[in-house]
């Protein structure tokens, strides 16, 4: 699973402000800054991050996308 400071990688300084902080999936802390990094609404998924890029956090983001995905949630 996802460990809380596992690390992943940005390649920009955009930051999402939801109006519902209900949807907030993860908040991440970079340069004395905490900001929404990944949303979750519905069946729609978002993240801030790149995935593909995070070595096996990223996997691993994107192997429990792919359970929920088969599950139907």
């Amino acid at each position: 699973g996802i460990k809380n400071k596992d690390d992943f990688y940005f390649v920009h300084s955009y930051i999402c402000k939801p109006n519902n902080l209900d949807i907030i999936l993860s908040k991440t802390e970079y340069g004395g800054i905490n900001f929404c990094s990944s949303i979750q609404q519905g069946n729609i998924y978002a993240c801030q991050f790149h995935p593909e890029k995070s070595a096996n956090s990223g996997l691993n983001v994107m192997k429990n996308f792919i359970d929920i995905v088969k599950k139907g949630k």
